[in-house]
């Protein structure tokens, strides 16, 4: 069993990673219900070999190794499943997402951002289509408006969200 530093330490490390494990999984995984439990397999198997970690290492690396190996246990198991992943292949897509979660993670935190700052008719559009998930013409009905005029206006905030994004990572210092 992990002291309590080492078990702070885990947190920490996985309430970072786990949205771009969980990405990773969901990419790779036809079944969302299947992803979630591989992402629970994963973390539980972190945290059982966290003491095998070596800090040496990005923790995110050896997170997706371990769900890589989390999913590929459960292709085998479920033999039925008609998705097969070339070994290369997976591995190349592992170090790819490794090198992309991060800025990913950081477009995603200037994006929530950005929704927040959105004036009250602009965030109830953004939510009705995007959280919502309602056509133009199911809004411009709940709005009192005509269908063109809501995929103006969603063209628009959707222009504004761009650049807002772009001005938050600019001013991070990080890629587009």
């Amino acid at each position: 069993m992990l002291d309590e530093r080492a078990q702070e330490q885990f947190v920490q490390l996985w309430t970072a990673a786990q949205p771009a494990v969980a990405g990773y999984i969901c990419a790779l995984m036809r079944d969302g219900e299947v992803a979630k439990d591989v992402l629970q397999e994963t973390a539980l198997v972190l945290l059982r070999r966290f003491a095998e970690y070596d800090s040496q290492r990005p923790f995110l690396a050896w997170a997706l190794g371990v769900a890589r190996f989390q999913m590929l246990g459960h292709q085998r198991d479920a033999a039925r499943s008609f998705l097969t992943f070339d070994t290369e292949l997976m591995e190349r897509f592992t170090e790819q997402w490794a090198e992309t979660a991060p800025a990913a993670d950081r477009r995603a935190g200037a994006l929530r951002e950005c929704l927040e700052k959105l004036a009250g008719r602009a965030r109830d559009v953004v939510r009705l289509r995007y959280f919502e998930e309602l056509t133009a013409e199911d809004i411009a009905r709940r709005l009192g408006a005509n269908g063109a005029s809501v995929r103006v206006m969603l063209q628009r905030i959707r222009e504004q969200l761009r650049q807002c994004i772009e001005r938050r990572m600019q001013a991070e210092g990080g890629a587009l």
